[in-house]
């Protein structure tokens, strides 16, 4: 999906990136990474700008560029992490569904993503939470990703 168009993007605070959806209409993305203080670890949160300045990552804009817009979000993560070389990205879909099209795109683009990135995935096994390395292949309930660029 990186080698799809993508949007240009501002790097606007250093963990804050804006671009612009110009689908049937234009909206205004954010993608946020937060360090939590924990590890390298760094949260990424995506979503739409609201009018009040805080970002709406539950938003199903349906705004026909889906492709244009993820491999704009995948540009502005491979940004982050070659600034960011030791950080650790952590992410989940803020929906079941949002979650599910992750693990579609990594397993459809595993080749690429595995060559510039360490994956591994948070899978459930029933009252605990594993993490080990993604692979296409494996069973079990995926809840999160974590990703680290590879030096």
């Amino acid at each position: 999906m990186s080698h799809e168009a993508s949007y240009s993007f501002d790097h606007c605070y250093t963990t804050r990136y804006t671009f612009t959806s110009t689908g049937r209409r234009k909206i205004v993305k954010v993608v946020d990474f937060t360090y939590t203080g924990t590890r390298q670890i760094v949260t990424i949160g995506f979503g739409d700008l609201r009018s009040d300045g805080s970002v709406d990552d539950e938003a199903n804009s349906n705004n026909g560029d889906i492709r244009k817009v993820l491999s704009t979000v995948i540009q502005i993560l491979l940004d982050f992490a070659s600034i960011n070389k030791d950080a650790e990205i952590f992410f989940t879909g803020s929906t079941p569904e949002r979650t599910r099209l992750y693990i579609r795109i990594l397993k459809s683009y595993y080749p690429l993503f595995n060559r510039q990135f360490n994956i591994n995935v948070l899978v459930n096994r029933g009252s605990d939470y594993i993490e080990q390395p993604f692979r296409p292949d494996a069973p079990g309930q995926i809840e999160a990703f974590f990703i680290k660029r590879i030096v």
